[in-house]
C-alpha cells in the first residue's frame, strides 16, 4: 500500500494553519562551502578555500522550519542567548513568520552553533559550539510557562531532544501532565541517554542506531527491528513507534496493529545527497498529519515522501507541499 497523490494532497491541505508545538534544543546550522586543492604544510590536513557561506535553523528550530514549510503553524519552545548566533536565529524565525514568543532568554549559555565544512561537495569537518546542561531555575520556570501556553492551542507536540538541556525531567513531567489532561498526542525524536524521560509518549521516531542503543539489541534486519520495537514500546509504555531505517525505509508500530508486527514502508528517496535534518522532516510531517486526525499509516507515508525530497538536497533542508506533490507526480510518471 502506498499513499497516492490525491491522498497526499488532501493531507497537506488539512495541515494548513494547524498548530503544532515544538519543544527542544534550538540551534543555528552554519555551512562553509569551498574547494580543496592542496594539503596544509602545517599538518596532514586538506586546506579548504571557502567560496560561500550559508546559515539555517537547526535542532528544534529546524523542526519548526519544516512545519512552516509544510503550511502548519509551529509554536517553538526553547532557549537561546541574545548573542550573534541568537540574533541570527531570531532573524531567520521572524523572516519565515514563526512566532518567537515561546523562546526563553538564557544568558548563562551561548546559542548553539553547528558549523559544517563542505569541500568538493563532501562534509569534511563539523565544529560544535555549545554548553550543554540543565537550565537554571528561572529559565526552567520560563520553559514550563511557554509550554503550557503553547499547548493551550496546539493539536500535537513534538519533543526534539538533542540532549543539550532543554528537555529535562521537570519539563517532561509537565509535558506528561498537560498532554494527558488535554489529550494531546506527543511525538519524540529521542536521545538514548534520555530514554526514561520519554515514558508514556504517544510515539517515538528513532533511527536504527538509536533504536539499538535504546534497547541494547541490534536493529538492522526486519526481525531485529520488530524485537527492539516491541521491547521499547513495552518498557516505556508508548502507543507507537516509527523507526527510520535509511535506505530500508521505515517501520511503523501502530495502535491498529497491536504492536505485533510493524508495517514496513519502503524508502521514497531516489538519490541521497545529504541526510542532515531528515529526521526533523520526518517528525514534522508525521506530527502535522496526526494533528489533523490522520491515520498513522498515511502520516508515516507522507513523512517518508517528505524525507525523500529533503535527502536529495544539500544541508539542512525542508520540503514544501509543492515539492512533495511533484515527488508523487514523478512516481506516477514512472
Amino acid at each position: 500500500m502506498r499513499l497516492d497523490r490525491s491522498q497526499a494532497e488532501t493531507l497537506l491541505q488539512r495541515m494548513q494553519g494547524r498548530k503544532v508545538a515544538v519543544l527542544g534544543d534550538v540551534m543555528l546550522d552554519e555551512y562553509l562551502f569551498g574547494e580543496v586543492n592542496r594539503i596544509s604544510p602545517e599538518a596532514p590536513v586538506p586546506i579548504v578555500r571557502v567560496l560561500r557561506e550559508r546559515v539555517v535553523l537547526g535542532g528544534a528550530a529546524n523542526v519548526a522550519s519544516n512545519l512552516k514549510a509544510l503550511g502548519a503553524e509551529p509554536l517553538l519552545i526553547g532557549t537561546l542567548q541574545k548573542d550573534a548566533a541568537g540574533d541570527r536565529v531570531l532573524g531567520l524565525l521572524t523572516g519565515m513568520g514563526v512566532s518567537i514568543s515561546g523562546l526563553v532568554l538564557d544568558n548563562s549559555r551561548p546559542t548553539i552553533i553547528k558549523t559544517r565544512v563542505i569541500g568538493q561537495q563532501q562534509q569534511m569537518l563539523r565544529i560544535d559550539r555549545e554548553d550543554a546542561g540543565p537550565p537554571d531555575a528561572a529559565v526552567l520556570l520560563g520553559l514550563k510557562d511557554r509550554l503550557e501556553r503553547a499547548l493551550g492551542g496546539a493539536s500535537a507536540l513534538i519533543v526534539s531532544d538533542y540532549a543539550k538541556g532543554t528537555v529535562n525531567m521537570p519539563v517532561m513531567d509537565a509535558v506528561r501532565e498537560i498532554c494527558g489532561a488535554q489529550n494531546i498526542p506527543w511525538v519524540v525524536d529521542p536521545k538514548p541517554a534520555h530514554k526514561l524521560l520519554y515514558r508514556g509518549a504517544t510515539l517515538m521516531t528513532p533511527n536504527t542506531k538509536e533504536a539499538s542503543e535504546l534497547t541494547g539489541h541490534p536493529a538492522r534486519s526486519d526481525m531485529e527491528v520488530t524485537i527492539a520495537g516491541r521491547d521499547l514500546i513495552a518498557e516505556l509504555g508508548l502507543k507507537g513507534l516509527l523507526v527510520t531505517r535509511s535506505e530500508r525505509g521505515m517501520a511503523l508500530f501502530s495502535q491498529d496493529e497491536g504492536h505485533a508486527a510493524p508495517w514496513m514502508i519502503p524508502t521514497e528517496a531516489r538519490e541521497v545527497f545529504d541526510v542532515s535534518g531528515a529526521g526533523d522532516t520526518v517528525i514534522a510531517a508525521f506530527s502535522a498529519a496526526i494533528a489533523t486526525g490522520a491515520d498513522w499509516r498515511e502520516a508515516a507515508m507522507l513523512a517518508n515522501a517528505a524525507a525523500g525530497v529533503v535527502v536529495a538536497k544539500m544541508g539542512t533542508a525542508t520540503a514544501t507541499p509543492d515539492e512533495i506533490l511533484a515527488h508523487y507526480r514523478e512516481q506516477e510518471a514512472n
